[in-house]
C-alpha cells in the first residue's frame, strides 16, 4: 500500500511510471518543438503509431518493453530501475505486483516467460487477439475487464493461421519492432497500462455507437 508522498510522487509522474511498464513504443513521422515564453508546444506531423517486438533482445541489445517481462526475470526490477533511474522502487514495485494481480497481458506473458525457461529450444509465440467473444449479454462498449484466455494465447510449435488483426508476438525478431494495427482492441492498453488497469478493450472496428 502507498503512503501519502508515495501517491503523489505517482501522480505527479504517472506519465514516467507508466512508461516504465509498456509493452509498446510510441513512434511519429515528424516531431517539432517550440520553446517560446509561453507554453512549450509539441507538434506532431503525419501519422501517430506503436510498435511492438519480440520477446528476447537482439544480442548486445537491452531489454525493452515487453522484454522485461519475460527476459531476465530474476532481475526485473533492477531492469527497470536501471531504466528509470528517476523513479522510486518501492513504487516502481507496488505497481509490478499490481498489474500482475489485474493485468491479463502481464499474465501471459508471465506464463511465456515460463515456459520459454521450462522449454528453452521451444519455439513459443504469443498470439494478441483481434476477435472477441463478448456474448449476447455483454455490451463491448462496457469496460469489461477480460480475461487472459480471451484476449491472448501461447502458440507452441508451427504458427497456425491467426486473424489479419492479430497480434503476434514471436522470441524474437530479426529488424526491431513492427507496427501495431489501430484497430487491434489491444492497440491503447498494451500502451497506457495504468490507463486500462485490468486490461480493457480500447477502440476497434464495429464498435456500437
Amino acid at each position: 500500500m502507498l503512503q501519502d508522498p508515495q501517491k503523489r510522487e505517482l501522480r505527479t509522474k504517472l506519465r514516467s511510471y507508466n512508461a516504465a511498464f509498456v509493452f509498446t513504443s510510441t513512434r511519429v513521422q515528424s516531431v517539432g518543438f517550440e520553446l517560446g515564453l509561453g507554453i512549450h508546444t509539441y507538434r506532431v506531423q503525419g501519422a501517430f503509431y506503436h510498435m511492438i517486438g519480440g520477446m528476447e533482445p537482439e544480442k548486445g541489445q537491452i531489454l525493452r518493453f515487453l522484454q522485461a517481462y519475460v527476459y531476465n526475470t530474476a532481475n526485473e526490477m533492477q531492469n527497470r530501475q536501471l531504466q528509470n533511474p528517476n523513479l522510486r522502487q518501492e513504487i516502481l514495485m507496488a505497481l509490478k505486483d499490481l498489474l500482475g494481480q489485474a493485468n491479463p497481458y502481464v499474465n501471459i506473458f508471465v506464463r511465456a516467460a515460463n515456459r520459454i525457461v521450462a522449454n528453452p529450444e521451444e519455439e513459443v509465440r504469443v498470439v494478441i487477439t483481434a476477435g472477441r467473444n463478448h456474448g449476447e449479454e455483454v455490451d463491448p462498449r462496457w469496460y469489461n475487464a477480460p480475461l487472459a484466455d480471451e484476449v491472448t494465447m501461447i502458440l507452441l510449435g508451427e504458427l497456425r493461421e491467426v486473424g489479419n488483426r492479430d497480434v503476434i508476438v514471436q522470441r524474437r525478431y530479426e529488424g526491431g519492432l513492427f507496427r501495431m494495427s489501430e484497430l487491434a482492441p489491444s492497440y491503447d492498453p498494451l500502451q497506457y497500462l495504468l490507463l486500462f488497469l485490468v486490461g480493457e478493450d480500447g477502440w476497434c472496428d464495429g464498435l456500437p455507437l
